[in-house]
């Protein structure tokens, strides 16, 4: 019995035993040391001016109208860096129902005698929305450009349709 007693003592100190020991008492102290090496963590300061949240879309567009060079833009040519300045602040202008507020959708009805003028002062009237406020009419804001036989040459109405910003009942 003697014999047996020793062969199990050699085996609880035998290299694979102690080595388990060792990689356990290491787990430990790295486990201690980073535990000890911690930062608090502090949240950073909230914005001032949160950004409201932006819920859907009104369904009822506020009209603006607005008064530009129909002779200019009937054409449907390139613009002139004059006429794009005059476009932009013909419609910066007009922008009173829409200021502080978020343009989601914008319909543009340009005026004229024929359906391609009228759609040529729509579609020169739109790539100058943003030039008129960044704003209301901030990133890609979707637009279209129609035409409208009851008004003249160099008359437009803008259909600006909203974003709402607050859970309608």
């Amino acid at each position: 019995m003697a014999g047996i007693d020793s062969n199990r003592r050699g085996r609880l100190f035998s290299v694979e035993s102690i080595a388990g020991w060792v990689f356990a008492d290491l787990l430990l102290v790295l486990f201690i040391v980073g535990l000890g090496s911690a930062v608090a963590y502090t949240p950073p300061e909230p914005p001032k001016k949160e950004p409201k949240t932006i819920v859907g879309m009104k369904t009822d567009p506020t009209p603006i109208g607005v008064r530009v060079d129909g002779g200019r833009l009937a054409g449907g040519g390139k613009l002139d860096a004059t006429t794009k300045k005059s476009v932009c602040q013909a419609v910066k202008k007009r922008l009173g129902p829409v200021a502080g507020q978020r343009a989601a959708l914008v319909l543009v009805f340009g005026g004229g005698p024929d359906v391609s003028s009228g759609q040529n002062v729509a579609r020169a009237i739109t790539p100058q929305l943003g030039c008129a406020s960044s704003e209301v009419f901030q990133g890609k804001v979707p637009t279209r450009a129609f035409w409208d036989g009851s008004l003249p040459l160099g008359e437009a109405r803008l259909e600006v349709f909203l974003f709402h910003t607050e859970k309608q009942g």
